[in-house]
């Protein structure tokens, strides 16, 4: 059964590192510290620029809250910086 092995950073090449280091960027660490779910992935770089895409842009569209939940996080933050309107 052949097995897919986990990039490391120094066998990176151009494509793979620009790609892992957009990545690692948005999620606030380093080539080393992302996932190993990234690192199979990043034998493919293509791939992983299209998850990143899919991944921002479904969270972006489940981000929507309810108007009355809206409300209620305004208030709580008026409250607690002691807002007076």
């Amino acid at each position: 059964m052949p097995t897919l092995r986990f990039v490391r950073s120094e066998d990176l090449n151009a494509e793979e590192r620009a790609v892992l280091e957009r990545l690692a960027k948005r999620r606030g660490t380093t080539i080393d510290g992302l996932s190993e779910i990234w690192k199979a992935q990043a034998h493919w770089p293509a791939l992983v620029e299209a998850n990143l895409n899919e991944s921002v842009q479904a969270f972006m569209q489940i981000a929507r809250l309810p108007m009355l939940t809206k409300q209620s996080m305004h208030v709580a933050v008026s409250m607690s910086n002691a807002c007076d309107f």
